[in-house]
């Protein structure tokens, strides 16, 4: 599941952090865990359509699993 996108501009001065589309978006931790990858997919989604398009700016998504959320499994 995605928790969160990054984006980042590379140039021959260095890697910078830049602006993404701006979506606030934020999901229900008490829903089951198949509702939260399904919203998390929706909003990724719509992140990725909506992000910079620049050649040199690339995505690093940030991810976790079912068994970082409940760990007693």
């Amino acid at each position: 599941m995605v928790l969160y996108s990054q984006f980042w501009q590379v140039d021959a001065g260095g890697t910078y952090g830049v602006s993404g589309p701006g979506l606030d978006w934020e999901l229900d931790w008490t829903a089951p865990w198949e509702h939260l990858v399904e919203e998390s997919r929706t909003w990724s989604l719509l992140e990725a359509s909506e992000a910079p398009t620049v050649d040199n700016i690339f995505v690093a998504p940030t991810w976790i699993d079912r068994t970082d959320l409940y760990l007693e499994r």
